[in-house]
């Protein structure tokens, strides 16, 4: 896959400041056009009723285009704008507007700030389809791709985060696959299979590591050993059997990861 079209999501607050420069460097970086979208909760219940937005809403969006429009100045840009400020129109569109681009920035979120839902990261995950790039909330849009760790599981969705990495991380220096359960099959009638030859296969300098923990406790392997080995990058995929799958309590790895991690996170699902 190459990386032609990104999303970035803006609501013209500090709290997404951080998406927003790791997604001018990313499209930067792969020459790719750079869109902006919009979306924020409506404060006015009255706007929300009538289903326009109210003066409060379109003042923030004008804000943001022009944080925006400085921030991607000399790239090729879009604009869309979101004006439907009910929590689940809004997620509804976002989840639309990502089947349109090859990859979505979105920043980590941050407790209380109340613009968007606290969910809307997780939702995206889940319903976009496409690879979803969550930048720390406290990033500044540094490279990534050079130091890389993996989570690996032998799954639909960990192949789909770790086949949508492959342009991030085409010149990493460093990668460790963390995995759960051995590489390679034991049982003789099963091809021998291993994702570290893949990886080498495609020029990676890839390496492995087996973790003994269960639940949670894999989800903090991860972020522990990315903080190790200076990673800039974690690849994860958003559903690794019950810990990361999104319904009932199964969903706590992923808001673990969201609200712990403090380095860049592609999710796919």
């Amino acid at each position: 896959m190459s990386i032609k079209d990104i999303l970035v999501h803006v609501d013209g607050d500090e709290s997404t400041r951080a998406g927003l420069a790791l997604a001018v460097s990313q499209a930067k970086r792969f020459g790719a056009r750079l869109t902006g979208l919009f979306a924020r909760r409506e404060v006015h219940s009255a706007a929300m009723v009538a289903h326009r937005p109210s003066d409060t809403l379109l003042a923030e969006a004008a804000k943001a285009r022009d944080i925006f429009e400085t921030a991607a100045q000399g790239l090729e840009t879009r604009w869309w704008q979101i004006e439907h400020g009910a929590e689940d129109e809004m997620v509804a569109e976002v989840v639309f507007c990502s089947h349109y681009v090859d990859m979505v920035v979105m920043t980590q979120p941050v407790p209380h700030t109340g613009h968007v839902p606290a969910t809307m990261v997780e939702q995206l995950i889940l319903d976009s389809g496409r690879p979803i790039l969550v930048a720390p909330a406290v990033g500044k849009g540094e490279p990534i791709g050079e130091r890389v760790v993996i989570g690996w599981r032998s799954g639909k969705q960990a192949s789909r985060a770790l086949h949508d990495s492959l342009p991030l991380i085409s010149g990493a220096r460093e990668l460790l696959v963390v995995y759960r359960r051995d590489l390679v099959a034991r049982d003789t009638s099963t091809p021998p299979v291993n994702i570290i030859d893949h990886l080498i296969a495609h020029g990676l300098p890839a390496t492995g590591e087996r973790v003994m923990t269960e639940g949670l406790g894999v989800m903090d392997t991860l972020l522990s050993r990315a903080y190790d080995v200076n990673a800039d990058l974690l690849v994860i995929g958003g559903h690794m059997g019950k810990i990361l799958s999104f319904r009932g309590k199964a969903g706590a790895g992923t808001r673990h990861i969201l609200a712990h991690m403090g380095l860049p996170v592609l999710f796919s699902c």
